[in-house]
């Protein structure tokens, strides 16, 4: 579609005259809350083509959770991870970066009031590993290191204990 369209629908506004009030139910809007709640929202970072079936089949694969969770494609290259349970969204997007056909793929909880076209990626978490030569390991110059690497989730100190 033409780009100026979009713009232009997106920009339209009615004036009261115009409009005709809508009311929507929300009656099972609690319930449809709670299992928002439950979502992670990713996009991954290319530009190329890849195989969303192949890519979803995959993630299910890696993530050994069977069918959990539900993904669903909402648009511009923008998937929503619907899990049953805190503890499997929180695996997710704890234990680390995630990758499918060389397309890393970014994600962030899903917050109340989001809508597809408004979600952006902030940030995305990497692992740094830093060659040091044996008189500069030491728990100083990690921190002088990750004070240049901007937020520091975690710092693997295992390398100090020399016992």
């Amino acid at each position: 579609m033409d780009s100026n369209f979009i713009e232009r629908v997106q920009n339209i506004t009615l004036i009261e005259e115009e409009g005709e009030v809508i009311k929507v139910g929300v009656m099972h809007r609690d319930k449809i809350l709670e299992e928002f709640s439950l979502s992670l929202l990713g996009h991954f970072l290319t530009t190329c083509s890849y195989n969303q079936s192949a890519t979803k089949s995959l993630i299910r694969s890696i993530w050994k959770m069977g069918s959990n969770p539900r993904i669903v494609d909402v648009g511009d290259g923008l998937f929503q991870f619907k899990f049953t349970l805190e503890s499997k969204l929180k695996w997710v997007l704890n234990i680390g970066l995630w990758s499918f056909e060389n397309h890393s793929l970014v994600l962030r909880r899903w917050e109340r009031g989001m809508m597809a076209r408004m979600v952006t990626f902030n940030s995305i978490p990497l692992w740094v590993q830093v060659g040091l030569p044996f008189d500069l390991i030491s728990e100083e110059a990690s921190k002088d290191i990750s004070g240049g690497l901007g937020n520091v989730v975690e710092i693997d100190n295992k390398v100090f204990s020399f016992e």
